[in-house]
């Protein structure tokens, strides 16, 4: 086992979906970011305090897209392309976009949508691939890995609603914020920069602008909602602000190129020393990543972000015990159970491939996995935990584990009727194997006939 874990490819902020469309020139990369689900996810309760529908009950996803476009499919489920973030002066206006979003589902729009993706969240995505570039969901000899969707199916996400529906949404967006004591009128100063921005865009074009009715309309719309509360101009939130800065220069030093991002970032700011970081990083900079790193700790010694980056430097580079140590303070920094998290510091310990640590490991990883089950790599490092441990049939079953959830049907079967010959009767894994077994059965048997 001395190759066990032996990654020598780049990370990519943390966590990277691909979606490969049928297709010949396109695919749907859609990331995962700790940093940015957990922000966004407080802005999602913040505007569903009082609510009948729970945060918890939205998924969000983000596109990797130059694009500014976000949308509602299946649902619960609300997609959000990296771009939108970028061209957003201000946590409000990301907010804004949010609360439109929520409206919609609030509204139960996305119900009447005939051309929906009803089970997107179960069937269309249930990989989680570690932002390994080589990597992908522990599937080394399928290369980039990724759900199969059809480009169409994809394309139909994409919700058009009658003008009828947008006004509702945009009025109930003015509403959810108002009442959650943030400033509505930043929804309308959001449009006002899509006006001023894409004033000609082509309308085959998948954007904000293509997907919902002119800026223009919807503008005179907020502002007559906006009439039926006199004091919705709330103070902005100055630490809610910071962590949305800090956000758009990770999120800007990810998908621009290097000399872009120093062009952009020029200053000592902790936003500017962030982007270049990241940027430097994906760049092939590790030592101007890491200092920039360093400085940022020293400033913020509480912010779990700056230590989860410098952690996975580490990782890359295999001095594993730093990305070790720096993950495990990124996580008491962090205070919340991650699945991200947990992957990754189950992941350095893992790759130090000794006994001791690599048991340790197993525990973060079932910790991961109990936060959220369609984690395939999770999955993937947890086989490989076990194998390291010579539990060949745990190994098995968790290896029938992820090939389920990336569709690989027949290998998982192959491997679920392996494990269940040695994992103890009556226990969870022995149960969960045994359902893997019946539910793949029928169509192992159709498919081999």
């Amino acid at each position: 086992m001395a190759d066990v874990n032996r990654v020598k490819s780049l990370f990519v902020l943390n966590i990277i979906f691909f979606f490969t469309l049928i297709g010949p020139t396109k695919s749907l990369e859609v990331i995962r970011d700790s940093e940015l689900e957990i922000f966004t996810n407080d802005i999602i309760e913040k505007l569903l305090v009082d609510s009948s529908i729970e945060a918890e009950d939205i998924s969000i996803y983000f596109i990797n897209s130059k694009q500014v476009n976000a949308f509602v499919t299946g649902g619960t489920n609300i997609f959000i392309n990296t771009e939108l973030i970028i061209q957003a002066n201000d946590y409000r206006e990301y907010t804004a976009v949010i609360a439109h979003e929520l409206a919609h589902i609030l509204g139960g729009h996305v119900f009447r949508t005939s051309e929906e993706i009803s089970n997107i969240s179960g069937k269309a995505m249930p990989i989680y691939l570690l932002g390994i570039i080589g990597l992908i969901t522990g599937a080394t000899e399928a290369g980039f890995a990724g759900v199969m969707v059809g480009q169409a199916a994809v394309t139909d996400t994409f919700t058009y609603y009658s003008r009828t529906q947008e006004a509702a949404a945009d009025q109930k967006a003015v509403s959810i914020m108002c009442n959650s004591m943030i400033d509505a009128s930043y929804l309308a100063s959001f449009l006002e920069i899509l006006e001023v921005s894409m004033p000609n865009i082509d309308s085959n074009v998948e954007n904000y602008r293509s997907t919902h009715p002119s800026p223009e309309n919807r503008i005179n719309w907020i502002q007559l909602a906006l009439n039926d509360y006199e004091n919705c101009n709330f103070k902005k939130d100055e630490v809610l602000e910071r962590r949305f800065n800090l956000l758009k220069a990770k999120l800007f030093g990810f998908t621009h190129s290097y000399d872009e991002t120093k062009a952009v970032y020029s200053s000592k700011d902790d936003q500017d020393l962030y982007a270049n970081a990241v940027s430097s990083y994906l760049n092939g900079d590790h030592k101007e990543s890491t200092e920039n790193l360093k400085t940022l700790i020293e400033n913020n010694k509480n912010n779990p972000f700056f230590k989860e980056l410098i952690g996975e430097i580490f990782f890359v580079n295999q001095k594993y015990d730093q990305a070790v140590y720096y993950q495990r303070d990124a996580m008491n920094n962090l205070n919340l159970d991650n699945d991200i998290y947990m992957m990754m510091l189950g992941n350095y310990l893992l790759s130090t491939e000794e006994k001791e640590k690599v048991n340790e490991s197993i525990g973060y990883l079932k910790k991961s996995i109990q936060i959220n089950s369609r984690n395939a790599y999770s999955w993937y490092l947890l086989a490989k935990a076990y194998a390291y441990m010579d539990n060949i049939s745990f190994a098995n079953y968790a290896t029938a584990e992820r090939y389920f959830l990336i569709g690989e049907k027949m290998l998982s079967y192959d491997f679920a009727s392996k494990a269940i010959k040695g994992i103890e009767e009556n226990t969870p894994e022995w149960y969960r194997t045994y359902d893997l077994i019946e539910i793949l059965k029928k169509e192992v048997s159709t498919n081999t006939n």
